[in-house]
């Protein structure tokens, strides 16, 4: 569930899994590398994951 959940956000915002082994590492076509886990031990993952690429775009200033 967490999985196909994550993935569909990640591919909303714009961004490919780019490699799955312990983490999973999705990358956006401007270089910006998100790593998440694979398998979460917290309910809250999926918004951690949100409030990550949000930082991250504000950071990169791709968004505000």
């Amino acid at each position: 569930k967490h999985l196909k959940e994550l993935t569909k956000y990640m591919k909303s915002e714009g961004f490919e899994l780019q490699r799955q082994k312990n983490h999973l590492v999705w990358r956006h076509h401007t270089g910006v590398k998100i790593h998440t886990a694979s398998t979460p031990s917290c309910r809250h993952s999926l918004n951690q994951v949100k409030r990550d690429v949000r930082r991250k775009f504000i950071q990169m200033g791709i968004r505000s």
